[in-house]
């Protein structure tokens, strides 16, 4: 009879000839769902398992910003050398600033897209110039998700092609020059979603986007810009006939042009004080269904004379302090108003209440006939919000729940604030009152 050692030995052995014996498509799974490091390490424990790693479809490299100055890069590069699926659907690299300046990161990414590339997502932060991608890249007719990031140089050949691309995200890379980037989008014709994080010089002036098919645009611009005079030839074009959402977060002062978006039905909208030509701007968002605002000076006055005649839902971020001033004006250009929130967060400086901010000779026609859900984020007790809570209670027909968070409050505060807010009369008899803490 074997002693407790030996038995515990067999167990062991019995457990990992189980598991060397399952179907090869079950061992690639389990090789999926570890690290590529730790999957190619597999290849000591049996003959079996030797090559099972030189399989996968699906490759992840990640470079981790330490100070042991080790790239990520040579264990990429060696591993893609015996690397032997006759399919490689998805290859990300993320190299650092340890990468070498003469390492030809393009020819890994060549080799993917000759083996049915799907999913690319490539990620380049060394200390060297922006490097070029291979031409063969924009001709992939398997690829469907792209993410180039960084020190991508975006240069695109007339012959670019890329007939099953649906999401494309650009961030921080550095174009050629403007044919590049119209090349690009112009050779994705079902593309459907966009994300794009400038770079402050990434050689383009006028950023155009221009796609039959998109849905989804997610734009963002944290550059400021360095000249006190405005820079009228710096804008984003836009045209998009089936664009449904669109998420600018913009602070270049650049212009914007925005034609062709019958279908648009969600906005969410960051910009400074110093964006130019808002009203504009914001009219061409009149017909959409949500709406969300980080309110400046400008915005508080254009949108206050817009008629924003299919809005269902909005939210605001107020952050100057007389934005209550042109509110009720408004409500009164949002007639289909059902659910509104208004979010403190973004309120740096305490609102200043005005003694004729809620006068007016009628109630906005939405407190009276649509608005169902009002929502206020970041209670704090302070005269402004006091007035806005019991405006809406007492003039809100409609109104079914109302929401107040009170997770600025101190509390001991909690209770008393609830009360003194339970106390206010609601004129719809449907009104159910909630607090969030």
């Amino acid at each position: 009879m074997l002693d407790t050692a030996d038995n515990y030995d067999a167990r062991i052995e019995e457990i990992e000839d189980r598991i060397s014996a399952l179907p090869e498509e079950l061992l690639v799974m389990i090789l999926l769902s570890i690290p590529i490091k730790e999957a190619v390490a597999t290849m000591i424990l049996s003959k079996r398992w030797r090559f099972m790693w030189t399989m996968l479809p699906k490759l992840d490299y990640k470079e981790y910003d330490d100070e042991s100055k080790n790239s990520v890069w040579w264990f990429l590069d060696k591993s893609l050398q015996v690397h032997k699926a006759p399919v490689l659907t998805n290859l990300f690299m993320q190299l650092g600033r340890w990468c070498p300046s003469d390492a030809d990161v393009g020819k890994w990414v060549a080799k993917a897209v000759d083996r049915g590339l799907v999913f690319l997502k490539f990620e380049l932060r060394w200390s060297a110039e922006p490097t070029k991608l291979p031409m063969t890249l924009y001709s992939c007719k398997s690829l469907e998700i792209l993410t180039l990031s960084h020190k991508v140089l975006v240069d695109v050949p007339s012959s670019a092609w890329l007939p099953s691309l649906r999401v494309l995200e650009l961030n921080r890379v550095v174009y050629k020059n403007e044919d590049s980037l119209i090349r690009l989008l112009s050779s994705c014709p079902i593309l459907e979603v966009i994300f794009v994080t400038r770079e402050k010089d990434d050689n383009v002036k006028k950023f155009t986007v221009k796609t039959p098919y998109l849905l989804d645009l997610w734009y963002s611009n944290d550059n400021i810009s360095d000249n006190d005079v405005e820079d009228t030839d710096s804008c984003v074009a836009i045209d998009t006939p089936a664009l449904t959402c669109l998420d600018i977060n913009d602070n270049s002062g650049n212009y914007w042009s925005i034609e062709n978006t019958p279908c648009l039905e969600e906005v969410y909208i960051n910009v400074d004080r110093s964006f130019p030509n808002v009203d504009k701007f914001l009219r061409s968002f009149s017909t959409v269904l949500f709406l969300e605002l980080i309110l400046t000076e400008n915005m508080i006055v254009c949108s206050s004379t817009i008629k924003f005649s299919r809005l269902t839902k909005c939210k605001i971020f107020p952050c100057d302090t007389n934005w209550m001033g042109s509110f009720v004006s408004f409500l009164h250009n949002a007639p289909k108003l059902k659910f509104l929130i208004i979010d403190y967060k973004a309120t740096h400086r305490p609102p200043v209440t005005s003694i004729s901010w809620s006068d007016s000779s009628y109630d906005p026609e939405c407190l009276s006939s649509s608005l169902e859900k009002f929502e206020l984020i970041d209670y704090g007790g302070r005269e402004e919000e006091q007035e806005l809570v019991e405006y809406l209670l007492t003039t809100a027909r409609c109104l079914k729940t109302a929401t107040i968070y009170l997770s600025t409050l101190k509390l001991e505060d909690e209770d008393i604030t609830m009360e003194e807010l339970k106390a206010i009369q609601r004129v719809s008899i449907t009104c159910q009152l909630f607090f969030k803490t």
